[in-house]
């Protein structure tokens, strides 16, 4: 997601932006801040964004590759559990992907999950979903622009 958001943003001279990434699994974030990944990882990503944003491993021996420097500076992690009654998460976003998480919870439990989230989101902001996620009768401050895609009014 960086990659492209980044792509776009050096294509379009802006927006300036950061990424909040999030999970309840603090070793999953812990591999994650790391930026070093097994080359197979990358594999199907294309090749002229592999040239622009990862790095191969300096030992010949190594399968290992590393994001870039700038582009693992735009990315921050923090343990998140959806289910906590707050989302300390600073300002107002401009988009939220919460994909094929929902599926997990009972719906009382999405409900909730989706308000708290639609209040992180500033208006006009979008929120993006799993195929296989609902908020089909939830009143939320939300307009449907896409298959899964909704923006705060």
């Amino acid at each position: 997601m960086a990659m492209v958001i980044d792509g776009f943003a050096a294509q379009h001279g802006g927006p300036d932006y950061t990424i909040l990434a999030t999970d309840l699994d603090t070793e999953v974030l812990e591999v994650a801040q790391r930026g070093i990944y097994p080359a197979e990882m990358v594999a199907p990503v294309p090749p002229v964004i592999r040239q622009r944003y990862v790095l191969a491993a300096k030992a010949a021996k190594r399968n290992d590759v590393r994001i870039v420097p700038a582009l693992q500076a735009a990315v921050s992690f923090a343990r998140h559990n959806l289910i906590d009654d707050r989302y300390d998460i600073g300002e107002p976003m401009d988009l939220i992907f919460c994909r094929n998480v929902l599926i997990y919870f009972d719906r009382p439990t999405q409900e909730q999950v989706v308000r708290r989230l639609v209040d992180c989101l500033q208006p006009g902001g979008y929120l993006f979903l799993g195929h296989s996620e609902s908020i089909a009768g939830i009143d939320l401050p939300l307009t449907s622009v896409a298959n899964t895609v909704f923006q705060r009014t």
